[in-house]
């Protein structure tokens, strides 16, 4: 049953957390968009909110890259931007993701602020609003809209930040649209191989990342068939001294990969 409009946005707050852990948020105001109230959602406390995620300034991004450097050097500054790029971008994408699958229901992302806190993000604040309810189709259209134009407006930020070749920020977003997908997945069991394929793909188009990611098929250590990010994009965790490279990595070959993701999830 679809929650009443005033407990809409509750409803799916409770749902993303749900379905998503670590995808935490409240509702409350956000600051303006020049920041009067606050930097990119850092509570400071008082309760104030912040700017909204799309709008983050160059000084709001750099003091989280500069953590990454001082506490990864070995990684390098390609690294220390990407990894600060996805962590700026997921809670809005899964929220939107969760929101249009499972809720019948699209926020919007633009009343969307961030906690930034030791380097990292931790928690959202979402401005009170009721979410629009409709169609599969309409709602994916509609955050698909709000995606492309936020993550454009945010990484013309990162030029004054650190190194962050737009391909690799739109692969690594393209990542996070279809790992959002493959969360919801769990949810809709009406979901099989061909329906994800097919919703991947009508996503990233939508966004304007078209052919950026996909789904590979595999079996896991119980020969049930499972999916997994055929990912364009190296998110770069191997250059850490402590890293190594994910079991997706597409700098390995499509059999090294099925073999690590089967011993990955074996019984």
């Amino acid at each position: 049953m679809l929650a009443p409009a005033p407990d809409r946005l509750h409803a799916l707050l409770a749902t993303a957390a749900r379905v998503v852990p670590g995808l935490d948020g409240t509702i409350g105001t956000i600051g303006t968009i020049d920041g009067i109230d606050g930097i990119n959602g850092i509570d400071d406390g008082g309760g104030r909110g912040g700017r909204a995620w799309s709008e983050a300034r160059a000084e709001d991004i750099a003091p989280m890259v500069r953590h990454l450097g001082t506490h990864v050097p070995e990684a390098g500054a390609h690294y220390w931007s990407l990894r600060a790029w996805g962590l700026h971008i997921w809670q809005p994408v899964y929220l939107g993701i969760v929101g249009v699958h499972c809720c019948a229901c699209a926020p919007d992302l633009s009343a969307l602020s961030q906690r930034t806190e030791a380097g990292g993000i931790h928690g959202f604040r979402i401005a009170p609003h009721t979410p629009r309810l409709g169609a599969e189709d309409d709602g994916l259209r509609g955050v698909a809209r709000q995606i492309a134009e936020g993550w454009t407006r945010l990484h013309a930020q990162w030029r004054d930040v650190g190194p962050l070749p737009v391909k690799a920020a739109g692969r690594l977003l393209a990542d996070c649209v279809l790992g959002a997908l493959l969360c919801v997945q769990r949810e809709r069991t009406d979901w099989d191989a061909p329906r994800m394929h097919a919703l991947g793909q009508r996503w990233l188009e939508a966004i304007g990342l078209g052919g950026e990611c996909g789904f590979l098929a595999y079996r896991d250590g119980s020969g049930a068939e499972r999916l997994a990010l055929a990912r364009k994009g190296c998110c770069l965790h191997y250059r850490r001294t402590d890293g190594e490279m994910c079991a997706t990595c597409p700098r390995q070959r499509v059999p090294e990969r099925l073999a690590r993701l089967a011993a990955r999830d074996g019984p």
